[in-house]
């Protein structure tokens, strides 16, 4: 990825040198061409369109990603090594040689590029579109079949065509590549009553390189006007606007506009659909989740992945005629196989025309079974899955692409938290600088726009901020591109066995990725690793976590990002402290941590956790160094197991962490006054209490909390609570925290009362007795004014009591998980203008009748947006012993 690499040697080149001592490393002037040059470079990859692409231009980037490579590398090593050293001759005399090489290199390459890209722009205008005529096959799919949830959406569809409403209705279908967008609307849209019920249809495929003209020279075949290449030049724009819109005018049309990439397309469109009022529809069908927002389009629906069930009836489906038997053990086999497809049809459609060229038999499918991804997802695959799946990826923007691919150094069914991929972002410096906007902000709206374009998937949202994600995932066809893309565009290399380590393999490589990190313990390997790639900035151990301590071999100096946390340590290394251009930093060891971490001072992220399988041997706190102090640059703060030491003497400014914006895995020991006084903008406070054997003394730090100002996040968990209900403890949080999680407290319920007087609460979760009492009851409280989410999780209540839904006047998800003596959901939640989701999990059946109760009450007064989701443990052991049950009959 030529956009990548510039830009990593842009930052770098930022990051290694400042205006001070450039000026002694070599002539300003000639580090102005060179960073102007990669400035001109940057800008012209960054503003290609991604939809446009001709083979010299693709070429003329991979040798653009060479020269980078080649000779940027020299450069950043060279500088590196000298940035602290006198300058002499020699020195500025290799720079000067080292940076014409490059010039010289690249000088061509944007010559080429202008030239190509004025070709490509040109190609593209006078070009014929790749739009083509619809097949009409009308053969119902077996989707359809093999899918309750598709069947429903089929229904939903079809009823929404063919309602009573005159008015012009648009929906639009949204969902990933393959998911079956396309398929579910032609099934709607060749349905013999849709036929009749509408005087004209047109099926248009838009696409992201989408022609006015070709799209309304479509409509006119459609519209049986056919006329030859000499006819069709004749038509202009308006000529040809005019004439659609009067074949629509008057008449009851169904349109749908298929894979539609941007509103502006949409925008250019809808003008000549003219609303008839008799009932006329536009269905649009697109990947990106957020064009309803965009397009001002209210209905839509979104297409889910298939379940375990409906992927392996359509596996079998495909695979198995109907004369054929699929035994037991292969249905065993053939199960794990669509399991691993991860419900995308056209995933599985591909599995299954795999399967139907190898024998039906166990040792063939044991094969495919036992790979770690059903197929395989590469750019020069021409399979309808990886044009579809890579079309996705090109047509993201260049500066999110390197951040996407990025996300395949996480090992398959890694769950991915939105933080700590956000600060791997930034500290691998893929965010450029922007004012008024920090790296962390920019980063939120990167991950948040790939999301959008449905290549990452969103698997749980956040309780504060509104649909945003909490944590996401890959699916394996996006996963399987990333690795490959990443591998081949020079970015990382997943190393699982031993002969990925070869230098061949990782030759030239800026980033390492270990999922196996035994691997590291190999001399052979540490070999490999110091000639091949003296100079990565990123070694990320993914690996599964070790038991036994393994010996981390460091020689990186310029080393920016280290996630060793899967790998266990007696000591904590020493080889880390020398790595002075350390951004990001996640360890687990046993040992102290030395004073020398103040060496670290770019550090931006520390994780420090101890293994967890040494006991304490008293309540006595491990403290960090007071060196810890230093670290000025420092955002983020996880140190499981060690606290913040008292940043004596108390007259010494400089001991002061102005910038850590979260501070989690302490104990209490920390968050004495003198301690969050150094802290002055801490947002987020985590807090890890070993025992509350003495309550008044653990609990004591809530009086601390008035001088936090900007404090927004707050949880304790008590691992061991006491026997007893706590009691005179006087608790207090900041007028400003939006998010409290307590977990073990073991609170009365009557403290409650100052959570509830919280101006700005958005979210409460209260876990494992958190609070503890019979009776909740909230008569006469009138508070959480702001409170949207509520958590009660593993609480022994019995009874709660509300007396008006104004206790929670804006409250919209309500979660109920493991309250086993709960005896019902108080009716007035009902009542709350806001709910949109109860969910409860586990606990007793009249909890789920009261929920039913309030949903159904809801939707006789024509509230249809609460939903009510209900999950039992026991639903899931019947339906595994359902299936085995199944097989042994078979």
């Amino acid at each position: 990825m030529a956009y990548a690499a510039v830009e990593f040697l842009k930052h770098t080149i930022e990051y290694l040198v400042s205006p001070s001592q450039l000026k002694l490393l070599l002539p300003n002037s000639e580090m102005k061409l060179f960073y102007d040059e990669l400035c001109h470079l940057q800008s012209f990859l960054e503003t290609t369109d991604p939809s446009q692409s001709i083979e010299t231009v693709e070429s003329t980037r991979a040798q653009i990603l060479d020269a980078v490579y080649k000779i940027g590398d020299p450069i950043v090593s060279f500088i590196s090594d000298h940035r602290f050293l006198p300058a002499s001759e020699s020195s500025i005399d290799e720079t000067l040689t080292l940076l014409l090489k490059f010039r010289q290199e690249i000088c061509p390459f944007t010559k080429t590029l202008t030239e190509d890209d004025h070709n490509v722009r040109e190609e593209s205008h006078s070009s014929a579109s790749a739009i083509v005529p619809l097949e009409k096959d009308k053969q119902r799919s077996n989707l359809f079949a093999s899918s309750k949830t598709m069947q429903r959406l089929y229904d939903e569809l079809q009823h929404w065509v063919c309602s009573r409403a005159s008015n012009l209705n648009v929906i639009f279908v949204v969902g990933m590549a393959g998911i079956g967008k396309t398929t579910l609307v032609k099934q709607v849209y060749y349905n013999p009553y849709t036929i009749g019920h509408f005087d004209l249809r047109f099926f248009l495929p838009i696409g992201p390189q989408c022609d006015l003209n070709e799209i309304l020279l479509l409509a006119l075949d459609q519209l049986g006007v056919h006329s030859d290449e000499n006819h069709k030049k004749n038509y202009d724009e308006n000529s040809l606007r005019e004439y659609v819109y009067q074949s629509l005018y008057g008449r009851r049309y169904l349109i749908v506009l298929d894979d539609i990439w941007n509103t502006e397309v949409w925008n250019d469109l809808r003008r000549f659909f003219p609303d008839n009022n008799n009932g006329s529809r536009i269905i649009l069908t697109t990947r990106l989740l957020d064009f309803a927002d965009r397009a001002g389009i209210h209905r839509f629906i979104q297409i889910p992945f298939l379940n375990e069930d409906e992927s392996w009836n359509l596996l079998r489906e495909k695979v198995f005629t109907d004369e054929e038997i699929c035994g037991r053990e292969l249905e065993r086999i053939g199960r794990k196989i669509a399991k691993k497809c991860e419900g995308l049809p056209l995933a599985i459609i591909q599995v299954a025309e795999l399967l139907c060229e190898i024998e039906k038999t166990v040792e063939s499918w044991k094969i495919i079974a036992e790979k770690e991804d059903p197929l395989t997802i590469r750019s020069d695959d021409d399979t309808p899955l990886s044009k579809a799946i890579f079309q996705s990826y090109r047509m993201l923007p260049q500066y999110l692409k390197v951040c996407f691919l990025y996300m395949g150094v996480f090992p398959k069914k890694y769950v991915i938290t939105r933080p700590k991929l956000i600060r791997l972002w930034v500290c691998e410096g893929f965010l450029a600088p922007q004012e008024n906007k920090t790296s962390e902000e920019k980063a939120d709206e990167y991950l948040n726009e790939l999301i959008s374009q449905s290549v990452v998937l969103n698997t749980k949202l956040r309780s504060v901020g509104t649909g945003t994600t909490k944590t996401c995932r890959l699916h394996f066809t996006f996963r399987s591109l990333c690795v490959n893309e990443a591998k081949s565009e020079k970015i990382f290399p997943v190393i699982k066995k031993y002969t990925d380590s070869f230098p061949e393999e990782i030759d030239s490589q800026h980033r390492l990725c270990f999922h196996n990190n035994v691997l590291l313990s190999f001399q052979q390997v540490h070999t490999s690793l110091k000639s091949s790639v003296p100079d990565i900035v990123s070694l990320l151990c993914y690996g599964p976590k070790q038991q036994y301590p393994i010996r981390l071999y460091l020689p990186f100096r310029l080393l920016k990002v280290l996630d060793a946390a899967s790998v266990r340590f007696y000591e904590f290394p020493n080889q880390v402290v020398e790595l002075v251009h350390l951004r990001y930093l996640a360890v687990t060891s046993n040992g102290e941590i030395p004073s020398s971490i103040s060496c670290l001072w770019n550090l931006e992220v520390l994780i420090i956790h101890r293994h967890h399988r040494v006991i304490k041997s008293s309540n006595s706190p491990v403290y960090l160094p007071v060196e810890i102090w230093k670290l000025h640059k420092l955002k983020h703060l996880e140190c499981t197991g060690f606290d913040l030491p008292d940043p004596s003497p108390v007259n010494d400014g400089s001991l002061i962490l102005e910038k850590l914006l979260t501070l989690s895995g302490v104990s209490a020991h920390s968050c004495t006054k003198r301690v969050l006084a150094r802290t002055p903008n801490l947002i987020k406070l985590g807090i890890l209490i070993e025992s509350a054997h003495d309550s008044v003394e653990t609990f004591s730090f809530f009086g601390n909390f008035a001088s936090l100002h900007q404090f927004e996040s707050f949880k304790c968990v008590v691992v061991n609570p006491g026997p007893k209900v706590v009691s005179f403890i006087p608790i207090n949080f900041p007028a400003n925290i939006k998010k409290i999680t307590l977990s073990g407290c073991a609170f009365p319920w009557e403290y409650m009362r100052v959570i509830a007087a919280l101006p700005n609460l958005v979210a409460l979760k209260l876990r494992w007795y958190a609070f503890c009492g019979p009776k909740w009851d909230m008569s006469g409280w009138g508070g959480f004014p702001q409170l949207k989410y509520l958590l009660m999780e593993d609480l022994d209540i019995q009874h709660w009591i509300i007396d008006n839904p104004s206790e929670f006047p804006l409250l919209t998800r309500l979660f109920i998980r493991h309250c086993y003596r709960l005896r019902e959901i108080p009716s007035e939640i009902g009542e709350i203008l806001t709910l949109e989701v109860i969910q409860v999990d586990d606990s007793s059946q009249s909890v789920v009748i009261s929920g039913r109760q309030i949903r159904d009450e809801q939707s006789d007064y024509g509230n249809d947006y609460l939903q009510l989701y209900n999950h039992s443990s026991l639903d899931g052991k019947k339906k595994k012993k359902h299936n085995h049950d199944q097989l042994l009959r078979l």
